[in-house]
């Protein structure tokens, strides 16, 4: 029932706060670098998106949503510099980081530890315990032993803890429990995870745009 509930109140607050429309995207400009706009002017990829513009600047969010097929991970891959599209022009910051639709298969043999400090201090568990995703306990399991939810878990803490200035959030609610996808409204005091811009996906009417409006945002 408690999933029941916390579903209900999600909805309840999404019908009292919806997230505004996004207005006229204006002409590129700027360049791009750390902290740059996001600027797309008639981007194509064939069968899959057709957008005429779309201008995001510094500490802006934007929830993106549609039917499936409607492109929009497609969207979030171009702004990625994942997917070339097939024409128009593309600008966007220099550090972005995109947390994908769905979760890697379970084949990694890593431990949680090893596996979030890949590729950078191996020594952070103490920062992965601050986030509040994982237990002490968890940390020298195999990830090819967590379950779906807990390696969506460990790609999310990897996104938010490494810098990005504009974030990519595709389904970011997909195998969560209810109970992480509220406190995940909130920045974390002990973290102080923050971002220029974002952007995140959502199906008609799903949950996840509830953490609109209640997004970390970065000083200008």
């Amino acid at each position: 029932m408690s999933r029941v509930r916390a579903a209900r109140e999600q909805l309840a607050r999404l019908t009292a706060h919806p997230c505004p429309r996004p207005g006229a995207a204006p002409v590129p400009r700027g360049p791009r670098g750390r902290g740059a706009p996001v600027d797309l002017v008639d981007v194509r990829v064939e069968g899959r998106l057709r957008l005429d513009a779309l201008h995001l600047d510094a500490g802006e969010r934007l929830l993106v949503t549609g039917p499936n097929g409607a492109g929009k991970s497609t969207l979030l891959k171009v702004l990625a510099g994942e997917l070339a599209p097939d024409g128009g022009f593309v600008g966007a910051p220099a550090r972005v980081g995109l947390l994908r639709q769905e979760t890697a298969p379970p084949t990694d043999p890593r431990t949680v530890a090893e596996a979030f400090g890949a590729d950078r201090d191996p020594d952070r568990a103490d920062e992965l315990l601050a986030l509040g995703l994982f237990a002490a306990r968890d940390l020298g399991t195999p990830v090819r032993h967590l379950s779906v939810g807990q390696r969506r878990k460990l790609e999310l803490a990897r996104l938010v803890t490494s810098p990005a200035d504009l974030l990519l959030l595709d389904e970011p609610t997909n195998h969560l429990a209810p109970g992480l996808v509220e406190r995940s409204r909130r920045p974390s005091p002990r973290t102080g995870a923050r971002w220029s811009s974002s952007a995140t996906t959502g199906g008609c009417g799903q949950a996840s745009g509830a953490a609109c409006s209640h997004w970390p945002r970065r000083p200008p």
